[in-house]
C-alpha cells in the first residue's frame, strides 16, 4: 500500500516562533528545514534579555488564557527537570482599580477560575517594597513566573531535531515566493513555507497588506540598595505605562531587572525602527522613565544602573498576534506580531501553525489576517 509522502515545510526564522513551529510540525511528521543567519539565542533577535514573563491572568484578552495554559503545559513537558525552563515565582500585578488593564486581570481570574489573591494598598506595602496610593490594589497569581530564554530556545531546537527537523544556520533568506524561499546562496522549494523571522518579517513579507512595525525596547538591570527578596515577577499599571520586572538574581546579568512594556506618555516609544540599523547604545531618554518609576514606586531598590540590553518588538496595530495563511501567496503561513508578549505562548503558537499548515485549519479569529489587514 503506498504511503503518503511527508510534506516538506521550510521555516524562515530560527528564533522563538520559528523553532516552536519547526518543533510542532516535525512532531507531527512533516519534513522541516529551518533557515536563519544565526543560531538562537543571540543579541540581534527579539528574544534578548535572558528572561521572559509568563502569566495566566491575561488582561490583553480572554482568548489568550486557554492558549497560555496550553503553552505552560508544553513548556513543563519539555523540561528535563522542574524549573529548568519555567520558574514559578508567582506574579503580583498592581494598579488603580479603575485601570482597564487591572480590570482585565481580575476579569481573567474570575472568568477562568485562576487562583489569585486580591490585596489592598496596606497589604501591598506590608508584603512588598512598594509606594502606592491608598486606593490602589494588587492581584497575586501563583501561576505566574518567568521563562529562561537561554534554555527554552535550545530545548525547542533539540525537540525539533529529535523529530527530524534540519536547522540550517549561516544562510539568510532574501525573498519568499509561492512555496519557495530565495536564499543568499541558492533557493529552497517545498510544499509550504512558514515565515517566522521576527523583526525581519516585514522586509520578507510578499504583498504585505498588513501593518507589522518593529519597535525598540530597552531592558535595565540595577544593583538594588536593598534586595527586594519578597518580590516575585511583578507588573505595575502606572500613569507612565506598564512597568514590569523580575526577582533580583543572576539570570544572565546579576541585578534587579526592570523595563517598560508599553507607554502612551514616553515620546516616540512606538516609532518604527529599521532592524538592520537598530541603535543598541543607551539614549538619554531611555533611562529617564525607568529611573522616575523606581524613585516613585520602588524607592528602596535604588537607581544604581549596572547594565542594559536593547531588543525589538514586532507589533500589529492591535498588539494581537498574526498567525494565519497569507491571503494571496499559496503555501505561505505567517506567524508574527508577537508584540513583546509572545514568548510565553511559543509552543502553543507552533501548534497553531502546524494546524494551519497540515490540517488546513481555520485561524484563531483574533490572530487572523482579516483582523489585521
Amino acid at each position: 500500500m503506498p504511503t503518503t509522502p511527508r510534506p516538506h515545510v521550510i521555516v524562515v526564522g530560527g528564533g522563538t516562533a520559528g523553532l516552536a513551529s519547526a518543533w510542532q510540525l516535525a512532531r507531527r511528521g512533516a519534513e522541516v528545514t529551518v533557515v536563519d543567519p544565526r543560531a538562537a539565542p543571540h543579541d540581534e533577535g527579539s528574544h534578548g534579555g535572558f528572561t521572559r514573563v509568563t502569566r495566566h491572568a491575561y488582561h490583553e484578552g480572554s482568548s489568550y488564557v486557554p492558549l497560555v495554559r496550553e503553552a505552560d503545559q508544553m513548556w513543563c513537558g519539555l523540561e528535563s527537570e522542574p524549573g529548568a525552563l519555567l520558574v514559578r515565582t508567582g506574579m503580583i500585578e498592581i494598579g488603580p482599580p479603575d485601570d482597564l488593564d487591572f480590570i482585565g486581570v481580575l476579569a481573567a481570574c474570575r472568568d477562568f477560575d485562576i487562583e489569585h489573591r486580591l490585596l489592598d494598598a496596606s497589604q501591598l506595602r506590608a508584603e512588598y517594597p512598594v509606594e502606592i496610593a491608598d486606593h490602589w490594589q494588587g492581584c497575586f497569581t501563583p501561576s505566574g513566573g518567568y521563562l529562561r530564554v537561554g534554555a527554552c530556545l535550545p530545548a525547542m531546537r533539540e525537540a525539533a531535531q529529535a523529530h527530524g527537523a534540519e536547522i540550517r544556520t549561516g544562510t539568510r533568506a532574501v525573498a519568499i515566493e509561492a512555496r519557495k524561499v530565495v536564499l543568499e546562496d541558492g533557493q529552497l522549494e517545498g510544499d509550504a513555507v512558514v515565515l517566522a523571522a521576527g523583526a525581519a518579517t516585514p522586509r520578507l513579507l510578499p504583498d504585505p497588506g498588513v501593518a507589522l512595525t518593529p519597535v525598540r525596547r530597552v531592558l535595565f538591570w540595577v544593583r538594588p540598595t536593598s534586595v527586594p527578596s519578597t518580590l516575585p515577577v511583578w507588573g505595575v499599571m502606572a500613569h507612565g505605562g506598564f512597568f514590569y520586572g523580575f526577582p533580583s538574581g543572576d539570570e544572565g546579568i546579576e541585578g534587579f531587572k526592570v523595563a517598560c512594556h508599553a507607554s502612551g506618555t514616553i515620546p516616540g516609544y512606538d516609532d518604527a525602527i529599521d532592524p538592520a540599523t537598530l541603535d543598541r547604545s543607551l539614549r538619554p531618554g531611555d533611562w529617564a522613565p525607568i529611573e522616575a518609576f523606581l524613585r516613585e514606586f520602588l524607592p528602596t531598590v535604588g537607581t544604581d544602573r549596572v547594565a542594559h540590553r536593547v531588543c525589538m518588538y514586532t507589533t500589529t496595530p492591535s498588539w494581537d498576534f498574526l498567525v494565519d495563511r497569507h491571503p494571496t501567496v499559496p503555501g505561505l503561513t505567517v506567524v508574527s506580531g508577537l508584540s513583546g508578549h509572545g514568548f510565553k505562548f511559543a509552543p502553543a503558537l507552533g501548534r497553531l501553525v502546524s494546524d494551519l499548515v497540515l490540517d488546513d485549519a481555520a485561524p484563531q479569529p483574533e490572530f487572523a489576517w482579516a483582523r489585521h489587514g
